[in-house]
């Protein structure tokens, strides 16, 4: 192990210093954005307003499908800095802070500090881990975990006296803890299967007989039975166990036979081989090193020394919960992201195989990684021009010459960047790669400050909250057959009453007649048209695609039938589109 030249927390800040520019923009350039975030913004909000905050709720009802830390968290942040979409993820940036810093000890234990750093930068910026890291989600909280359990679950396995097993193996079950309370059972999942496939592969049985390894366990049924108790206290609390460790788990992977919100096996289908033949996108932009990195693995798995193990044990992590994922009914890129943390493993492992070899395997992996970022400038570069060229400019932050000048500059800065990064590659230094990470994180931040501000407009599910809660002013509302998001949009800092029409017995016809019936003179109705309408790019997109025509959908089929009339309309660009329904008369 060699310290490169500089003490292990002077490159622990480089690389974090290095990835900050990408957390910045992603974490707090932007607003919410569906899928997922208007949801888990309105379970924080709620959860900061609660008396009780033993579940998380979505507007009055118990929201069961996982734990509360990271809602706990984000609820503290808003308290503290504020109900902004940057508060609420704050404690994503402390997450991806955890989560970096533990790749790095892990790899630098194996390795050395330049292996540790280029896995630590792949850990931070491969596109699914980017993606759940600065998303509000329990995805973020559920990595971090999965990173400290697997820290302690390295050091403890190869720790030789008993206290400094007990130590590194209890931080497993810190970081167990830490994913059980982000996302139930799978924070178990990813560490057990782990621990599990390097005690098979090895063949070190005995190392299960050790009570180092069980000890920390006291932590965890500590921690969660005194929060499955205060659940079980409450009213609903049988049926809220049952759901959130039956339906939410049994559920994901099988057909339990359960209906309407709790039939979970019927959303986000899986397909054999989905997680696989998905992979490259998840590794991007640097699948083709993991690619080299697992063909050098097939060799050195098989070395009895230490330097096998540590391959062992990266394949242990990665390969294994992908698999375990892949049987399930259900599946999610983000679902994918813990097993990259063992993928970064074993990058930070083929590192200084790089370096120090001269495999045409390996050389071309990093040509092609060029390839790749050169490529993804471009598209960058493409989008930009097209929305200033297209009008959007106008109603963003910065005017078209601001989206013409950053689109040269990505093309200026990538021609040097390439260079620089080619007579690296011929000096077998690794910033061979860390030029390719250098300008890929400026197209990413570059495309935050031009990008953001126009996906915000197509976001905007705020403005369109307040203008219906302005228009239904005290009227009785219902919501007819509304999915999570638009219960959140209608719910979030207000908590205005309203109604939920989403009885599984009843069609929406017959849901919306009953509801007009109930309140003939003064019941309104909120429905989701299909569709989205048009925006600046529809010219230019119509000469490649023409969608279907946006119909009124449900209402139409209510105005047939006699029994509501459109009242009023509510539609974002290219975003989603809303109608206010009341009764004819």
């Amino acid at each position: 192990m060699s310290n490169d030249g500089l003490a292990p927390s002077k490159w622990i800040l480089i690389v974090l210093v290095a990835l900050a520019p990408l957390w910045m923009t992603g974490l707090f350039g932007r607003g919410y954005w569906t899928p997922d975030e208007p949801r888990e913004a309105d379970i924080a909000w709620r959860m900061s307003i609660q008396s009780d905050k033993t579940l998380p709720q979505l507007a009055d009802q118990l929201f069961l499908e996982k734990p509360p830390l990271s809602y706990w968290l984000s609820a503290a942040a808003m308290h503290m800095f504020g109900d902004t979409p940057a508060s609420a993820r704050t404690p994503n940036l402390i997450y991806a802070i955890v989560t970096s810093i533990s790749v790095w000890l892990l790899v630098y234990a194996m390795s050395g500090a330049v292996a540790a750093s280029f896995a630590t930068l792949f850990i931070g910026s491969a596109c699914i881990v980017y993606q759940v890291a600065m998303w509000l989600a329990p995805d973020a909280s559920l990595l971090a975990g999965c990173a400290v359990s697997l820290l302690g679950l390295y050091r403890g396995y190869l720790a030789v006296s008993g206290r400094e097993k007990l130590l590194w193996y209890t931080l497993m079950h810190a970081g167990a803890l830490i994913g059980f309370m982000a996302k139930s059972a799978v924070g178990w999942a990813f560490p057990g299967l782990t621990l599990f496939v390097l005690l098979l592969w090895e063949r070190r049985w005995i190392e299960l007989t050790l009570w180092q390894l069980w000890a920390g366990l006291i932590l965890q049924v500590t921690a969660i039975g005194l929060w499955i108790y205060s659940v079980w206290r409450l009213p609903e609390g049988a049926h809220a166990l049952a759901v959130l460790f039956w339906n939410n788990l049994a559920g994901r992977f099988t057909d339990i036979h359960a209906s309407g919100a709790l039939d979970y096996a019927s959303g986000h289908q899986n397909w054999p081989g989905k997680y696989w033949l998905e992979l490259p996108y998840y590794l991007f932009p640097w699948t083709l090193l993991v690619g080299a990195a697992i063909y050098r693995a097939w060799a050195r798995i098989r070395l009895k020394n230490r330097e096998g193990t540590c391959w062992r044990f990266a394949v242990a992590a990665s390969l294994p919960f992908l698999m375990l994922l892949s049987m399930a009914t259900t599946a999610r890129g983000i679902y994918a992201a813990p097993s990259l943390l063992g993928l970064a493993v074993m990058v930070g492992l083929w590192v200084p195989a790089f370096l120090n070899g001269s495999d045409r395997v390996d050389v071309w992996a990093v040509r092609i990684t060029r390839i790749l970022v050169a490529i993804f400038v471009v598209i960058i570069f493409c989008l930009v021009c097209l929305l200033a060229i297209t009008g959007y400019s106008d109603s963003s932050s910065l005017s078209w010459l601001g989206f013409v000048l950053v689109a040269l500059i990505l093309i200026a800065a990538t021609a040097w960047t390439m260079k620089q990064s080619k007579l690296a590659e011929k000096q077998r230094s690794p910033m061979s790669i860390g030029w390719c990470y250098a300008i890929y994180t400026l197209t990413m931040v570059m495309a935050g400050l031009t990008l953001f501000p126009v996906l915000d407009q197509v976001q905007n599910l705020p403005s369109i909250a307040v203008a219906i809660r302005q228009d239904a002013s005290n009227r009785p509302l219902a919501l007819l057959q509304p999915d999570e998001t638009t219960i959140a949009m209608m719910d979030y800092r207000s908590g205005v009453p309203m109604v939920l029409l989403n009885e599984e017995s009843k069609d929406a016809l017959a849901l919306a007649k009953q509801w007009f019936d109930a309140h003939p003179t003064d019941g309104l109705l909120l429905v989701r048209l299909p569709g989205t309408v048009t925006g600046a790019l529809q010219p230019l997109v119509h000469r490649f695609y023409r969608p279907k025509h946006s119909s009124d959908g449900i209402v139409k089929e209510l105005q047939d039938a006699q029994i509501g009339q459109l009242v009023k309309r509510y539609e974002l660009p290219l975003g989603r589109r809303y109608a206010l329904v009341e009764r004819i008369r």
